[in-house]
Order: structure tokens, then C-alpha cells, then sequence
């Protein structure tokens, strides 16, 4: 892998927001700056000409990068969940749009870490610490909130899988998919089909205003068969989903909030007219529109520090291994809900702000600055803060904890 030389812009963003890390998170991650680089240079170019992440993928996969998490005697780097996080920060900088569609991977790896060790969990962790990865198929459109359309039933002996699926993001570019359906006696169940059943129809229809290339459409089961006939039975989630999911969407949203400061920074520098009754003839400077700078970059720096936080309360919590969802995965939880609703606001305001600096040409469709904004939203709409919010009133006024698990399903 080349290595290339990062702009002035990078550099400075690099000193901005530069953590510190054990030497050997540093040593090990440092090495994928080139690849990220790379993924980020085409990630406009993408966006417009609507190319699908299929070769980013397919290189992080090689990497080593989707091995993160996994043990490293099953080829992995075996690093802590909170450098997880930071991690995703760095590749939804690069492309939210991949960081996105492998967050089903990274929580499919984060179950497997959590199960007590056997033939099951060694199986797979032999698979992901090779580079494959599982996407997810859970919400449906329409669902009840009982009962899931899709089933799993007995045909020839096997297990198979019929029905449709909403929401499969990150499903088109992976080896296999994590299914979760309900039995003919209407039991929940989770199990595992292979992205390259027959019976396996993934369509790219998502047509959301955001995050457009996260593949985030409809998946198609006609007698698709269950890997290995193994079924898991009722809520089988790690006790920590609830605050992992959502503190991977914050992670995303910091990174592209990190963008979105390193591209403004950039178009500044490198604008040459102002307007008439701008404070200097060249807006780099401009002390207003280098103001708006510096809001934009804070935005990012403030929301990678509370992700971070967060980061380390769940890392805690999860060192705990009490086993079940205790105090300390609550406390966990409260800290992602809040850190949720000071997040979205923040970053939304500043990824709007960006084009005050910028004037007309930064909403041409070929800048693709309009993508930030769009992105933060979307995410936004995924578990919404506001019922959060209130969780957390809640718990402070009335001593109420959080709820369990949210039910997959309507949408």
C-alpha cells in the first residue's frame, strides 16, 4: 500500500484532533491512514456519479480493518472496544456511506465476543478474522410489533428463510447476512444465510435524502436456506446493543462532521473572490468566514470528544462482565442518549453554517458539500433523540431506568 502525502489542511486537522492512544493502537491503525485517505479523495466523486462502495469494502476487508475487534489468534487485531470508535470516526471522515454499511459487521462481532466460547463462536471468528463480513435483515416495512412477516420454517429437512426485509444496509456488500424472523408458532428467531443463496434477492432501492450508498434496501428470501440449521431463539442480543448501535451512528456523525470542517478549511484556503463588502479581498483572511472555520471545526472536535467519552463509559461498563444489562451498561446507556441530543443539533447547525463561508459555488452539485448536511439527518432519523432525551429526564427526575431492547420491526 502507497503511502500519500496528506494536505496541508489534513495535517492541521491531524494536530486539531489527535488523541492519545496506546503505542500500539497508534502503530497498528496509523497504517490504514493511506487507505482511508484514499477511500476519502474518491468519496465526493462517489456521492455524485452514485458509485457504490463495493472495492472500498472489499479493501478494508483485506486490510484487515473489518478484523478490528476479533481476537487476534483468529487473525485479528484484538483491540479494545473504545479504539472501536475512534476507529469508525477516522472511516466515516473518509466515507460515511462505508462506515455505515459495516456497522451490522462490527455489532455481528461484538455478539460473538460476548458468547461464551465454543464451536459456534470459533467458527466464526476464523471466518470475520479472514475478512468476511455479515451484514443484518431485521426491520420490515410494515411489521407488527409482535410478530416478524418473515419466517423460518422446516422444508426438506432444513430451515429456510421467506419473506421480505426493509433496512438491509451494508447487506449488498457482505458474505453473509444476520436474519432475524419469527417461527410459524410465532417465537422470535436470529440466525445466518449466506449473501449468495439463489433464494437471496437484494435490490438497492433505498432512496432516503442521506447516506446513499450505504445499500440500505430491500432484501428478497424465497426459500433461502439457515447456515448450518442454527437458530437462536427469542432476544439474543449482547447486553450492551442497545448503547453500541447508537454510539456507532455518534462515531459516524463525528467523523462526518470532521469532513466537512477539513473540506471548508480547504475551499477557504483555496478561494480566491470575496464580495465587495467582505473584511479582506481573499476570504482565507476574512476574520468572519475564518469564524465560521473555527465553528465547524469545534463542531467536530466536541462531537469526537463526547464520542469518545461515551466510548470509554461503554468500555467500562463491558469490562465489567457481569454477564446481563447491570448498572453499569445503564449508566452506559445514559451516557450515548445524552450525548445523542447535544450531537445531532451541533452537528447539524454546522454542517449547514459551512456554506455561509463558501457562497454560491459550494451548493453546486459537483462540490457535494450538501452531503454532510444530508447524512447527519438521515442518521438522525435512526432511533430518534427525542424519545432518548426523555429516557434520560426520566431516569434523573424519577429514578426510571432506560427500557430494554427496542423491537425491531415496523419502520
Amino acid at each position: 500500500m502507497l503511502k500519500r502525502n496528506r494536505s496541508v489542511e489534513q495535517e492541521r486537522g491531524a494536530v486539531l484532533w489527535e488523541e492519545a492512544f496506546p503505542l500500539q493502537y497508534t502503530t497498528e491503525i496509523s497504517g490504514y491512514a493511506p487507505l482511508l485517505e484514499d477511500i476519502r479523495q474518491q468519496s465526493a466523486k462517489a456521492e455524485v456519479e452514485r458509485v457504490l462502495p463495493f472495492e472500498a469494502i472489499k479493501r478494508l476487508k483485506q486490510s484487515g480493518f473489518t478484523a478490528l475487534r476479533v481476537p487476534a489468534q483468529y487473525g485479528g487485531l484484538g483491540r479494545p472496544l473504545s479504539e472501536l470508535f475512534s476507529a469508525v470516526i477516522d472511516l466515516a471522515t473518509a466515507d460515511s456511506n462505508v462506515a455505515q454499511a459495516l456497522r451490522a459487521h462490527f455489532g455481528f462481532v461484538e455478539h460473538l465476543l460476548f458468547e461464551q466460547p465454543s464451536a459456534y463462536t470459533d467458527q466464526w471468528f476464523e471466518r470475520v478474522g479472514k475478512g468476511e463480513t455479515a451484514g443484518a435483515a431485521a426491520a420490515e416495512k410494515g411489521a407488527g410489533r409482535d410478530r416478524f412477516a418473515t419466517t423460518v420454517s422446516r422444508k426438506n429437512k432444513h430451515f429456510v428463510i421467506n419473506g421480505s426485509k426493509f433496512f438491509t444496509t451494508g447487506s449488498l456488500y457482505a458474505d453473509w447476512l444476520t436474519v432475524t424472523a419469527s417461527t410459524e408458532d410465532g417465537q422470535t428467531v436470529k440466525c445466518l444465510a449466506s449473501r449468495h443463496d439463489p433464494g437471496l434477492d437484494i435490490v438497492d432501492d433505498w432512496d432516503g435524502v442521506g447516506q446513499r450508498l450505504t445499500a440500505s434496501g430491500t432484501a428478497h428470501f424465497q426459500d433461502v436456506q439457515v447456515h448450518d440449521d442454527i437458530l437462536r431463539y427469542g432476544n439474543t442480543e449482547f447486553p450492551y446493543s442497545q448503547a453500541f448501535f447508537q454510539l456507532y451512528h455518534l462515531a459516524t456523525v463525528a467523523g462526518i462532521t470532521q469532513a466537512a470542517a477539513l473540506d471548508i478549511a480547504g475551499a477557504v484556503k483555496n478561494r480566491k473572490r470575496a464580495f465587495s463588502h467582505a473584511n479582506h479581498e481573499l476570504p482565507a483572511q476574512d476574520p468572519q468566514i475564518l469564524e465560521i472555520v473555527g465553528q465547524v471545526a469545534s463542531a467536530a472536535h466536541a462531537s469526537r470528544s463526547i464520542v469518545r467519552h461515551a466510548a470509554e463509559a461503554l468500555q467500562a461498563a463491558v469490562d465489567k462482565k457481569d454477564g446481563d444489562r447491570g448498572p453499569d451498561i445503564i449508566k452506559a446507556e445514559l451516557e450515548v442518549w445524552q450525548a445523542q441530543e447535544i450531537i445531532f443539533p451541533l452537528t447539524l447547525s454546522a454542517t449547514s453554517l459551512l456554506f455561509d463561508a463558501l457562497g454560491g459555488t459550494a451548493t453546486l452539485r459537483g462540490a457535494a458539500l450538501d452531503r454532510y448536511w444530508r447524512n447527519i439527518r438521515t442518521i438522525g432519523c435512526h432511533n430518534p433523540r427525542v424519545y432518548r432525551t426523555r429516557i434520560v429526564g426520566d431516569y434523573l427526575v424519577n429514578g426510571n431506568s432506560p427500557p430494554g431492547q427496542w423491537r425491531v420491526g415496523a419502520v
